[in-house]
C-alpha cells in the first residue's frame, strides 16, 4: 500500500486536492462558529473594500465560478449580509450593516486560519508555497485558454 501511496503521492492533481481539502478544514474551524462558509467570508471582505463589486470581478479575484458566486450570493442575501442592485453581469453587491458585522468577524477568522497554516508550515513556507501554486495554477490556465481557442 506504501508504494501505491507514493505513485500516487507523485501526481500533481492527487496532491494538491489532498493538500486543499486538509486547508478546507482549518478554514471550516474557522468560519463555521460564524455561520458563514470561507467562500462568503471571503465576499464579504472583497465587499467591504470594493463597494458595489461586479460578480464577474468577484469571481475574478476569487478564482471561482460565476454560479458559484452566484449561488452563494443568494445564500448571502437570503442571511441579510449584502443586497444586489442592478441585473446579470452587471450586478452589484453591497454589505448590510448585518454583513459589515459579520465581515469584521470573518476578517478575525482569515487572520486566525493564516495562524493556524503558518504555524503547521511555518509563513516563509506557507508564503512560497502559495507562490509556487499561483505560478502553477496561472500557467495551466494560460494553457487551457490556448487549447480552447484551438478547437
Amino acid at each position: 500500500m506504501n508504494d501505491l501511496k507514493s505513485e500516487y503521492n507523485q501526481c500533481l492533481y492527487h496532491t494538491s486536492v489532498a493538500m486543499g481539502r486538509s486547508l478546507t478544514r482549518l478554514a471550516d474551524e474557522q468560519f463555521k462558529p460564524l455561520e458563514l462558509t470561507p467562500t462568503m467570508g471571503f465576499i464579504l471582505m472583497t465587499a467591504k473594500t470594493a463597494p458595489g463589486v461586479i460578480i464577474r470581478d468577484l469571481a475574478m479575484v476569487h478564482q471561482l465560478d460565476m454560479s458559484t458566486i452566484s449561488r452563494t450570493i443568494d445564500k448571502m442575501v437570503a442571511k441579510g449580509l449584502v443586497t444586489r442592485q442592478g441585473q446579470g453581469r452587471e450586478m452589484r453587491i453591497f454589505n448590510t450593516q448585518k454583513g459589515m458585522r459579520k465581515e469584521a468577524e470573518a476578517r478575525s477568522a482569515w487572520d486566525k486560519l493564516k495562524l493556524a497554516y503558518h504555524s503547521l508550515l511555518t509563513e516563509g513556507r506557507s508564503r512560497h508555497l502559495a507562490e509556487q501554486v499561483m505560478e502553477a495554477d496561472g500557467m495551466l490556465r494560460d494553457g487551457m485558454v490556448i487549447k480552447r481557442r484551438r478547437k
